[in-house]
């Protein structure tokens, strides 16, 4: 048991599959900002990817970055999840969100233009929208069967929403947790 911890502890990267969807964890360390922890999603034909990004594992902070295909531009980004205080059971049934009552969004705190390692894959230009740290933990309490949406709020009132799982990501944010290799 000891060697098996020890052999997983050096890894670098793992990938931890859910459900639908996979949380890619990466431990390395870099001088620039680059995907610690990802999971890939879409609204539309526009990629959006999710995650937390930083130098290095123990650093990572909660974001999203989009490229837009033929959209204005969102002035305000989302998560939208089960409220854990009003809904203490995962919601399973349906699509997997509880009812408007029983959700909890957490907004960007801010957003800039996102530098190209961000970039999902073809992606020539796009938008990184940060989160608070907050919005890590109440992820990371969702039961592994549970979505969790991200939604990017237009000026015309319009809506464009990724959808996403939340999966290992605590056992993700474990990983990353051990430092960098």
């Amino acid at each position: 048991m000891r060697h098996a911890f020890a052999g997983w502890s050096r890894a670098a990267r793992i990938n931890f599959p859910g459900d639908k969807a996979v949380w890619s964890a990466d431990r390395f360390e870099s001088s620039r900002d680059g995907w610690r922890l990802f999971q890939d999603g879409a609204t539309g034909a526009s990629p959006v990817r999710f995650g937390l990004t930083g130098k290095a594992p123990q650093d990572a902070r909660p974001a999203a970055v989009v490229s837009f295909v033929g959209k204005p531009r969102p002035y305000a980004a989302r998560i939208v999840m089960r409220d854990a205080a009003r809904s203490p059971r995962p919601w399973l049934a349906g699509d997997g969100l509880p009812p408007e009552a029983a959700r909890r969004a957490v907004f960007a705190a801010g957003s800039d233009l996102a530098p190209r390692d961000l970039l999902a894959s073809g992606a020539r230009a796009g938008e990184v929208w940060r989160f608070p740290d907050s919005a890590a933990e109440a992820l990371a309490a969702l039961d592994p069967r549970e979505p969790f949406l991200i939604e990017f709020l237009f000026r015309d009132d319009s809506v464009a929403t990724a959808r996403f799982e939340a999966g290992d990501f605590a056992a993700a944010r474990a990983f990353l947790a051990m430092g960098p290799v």
